[in-house]
C-alpha cells in the first residue's frame, strides 16, 4: 500500500477561476489603470478615496463656474459632467473591488446570468496580458473593459 502511494502519480487538474475572481482580477486592474500613483501609497482604497477627494473638489470648481451663455461657461459644464461620470465608475469600480473582497461565494450567485460575459472579458484580458494586441489599441482596450465591467457590475451591485 505504500509502495502504492509513493509511485502513484498524481492528475494534473485544471484550476479553474471562479467568475467573481476573474471579475475581482479585471476590476483590480482597472483600479491600477484608473489609479497610477497606487503603487506609491499602501492600499489601493486609500489612494482611490484621495482622487475622490480630489475629483469632486474639482467638479465643485466647475459647478461655480458655470455660465451657458458664455462658451468657457459651457466649457466648465461639460467638464463637470466628464468629471461627474468619472467620480460615478471609480466610485463603482470601488464599491465592487470591496464587494468582491468581502464574500467571493454570494457574488458567484449573483454573478450567474454573466458568467460568459465574464468569461468572455477574462479570455480578452488574457489575450491583451499576452501581448497579442497592439498598443495603439491598449486605450481603446481598457475602455471597453471598463464600460463592460460597469455595466455588469451596475446590474449585480
Amino acid at each position: 500500500m505504500f509502495i502504492q502511494t509513493l509511485f502513484k502519480q498524481s492528475k494534473q487538474e485544471l484550476l479553474e477561476i471562479c467568475p467573481a475572481d476573474k471579475l475581482l482580477d479585471l476590476v483590480c486592474e482597472l483600479l491600477n489603470k484608473e489609479l497610477p500613483e497606487h503603487p506609491a501609497h499602501h492600499h489601493i482604497l486609500f489612494t482611490a478615496n484621495f482622487k475622490l477627494e480630489s475629483l469632486k473638489n474639482t467638479v465643485n470648481h466647475h459647478r461655480k463656474q458655470e455660465k451657458h451663455q458664455l462658451k468657457l461657461g459651457q466649457f466648465h459644464s461639460q467638464m463637470y459632467q466628464q468629471l461627474q461620470k468619472q467620480i460615478s465608475d471609480l466610485q463603482m469600480l470601488i464599491d465592487s473591488y470591496m464587494e468582491l473582497n468581502i464574500d467571493v461565494k454570494q457574488m458567484n450567485h449573483r454573478l450567474r446570468f454573466h458568467y460568459e460575459q465574464i468569461d468572455y472579458l477574462f479570455e480578452n484580458y488574457l489575450l491583451f496580458m499576452e501581448g497579442r494586441f497592439s498598443d495603439e489599441s491598449s486605450h481603446l482596450f481598457w475602455q471597453a473593459i471598463k464600460d463592460d465591467v460597469l455595466d455588469i457590475i451596475r446590474k449585480v451591485v
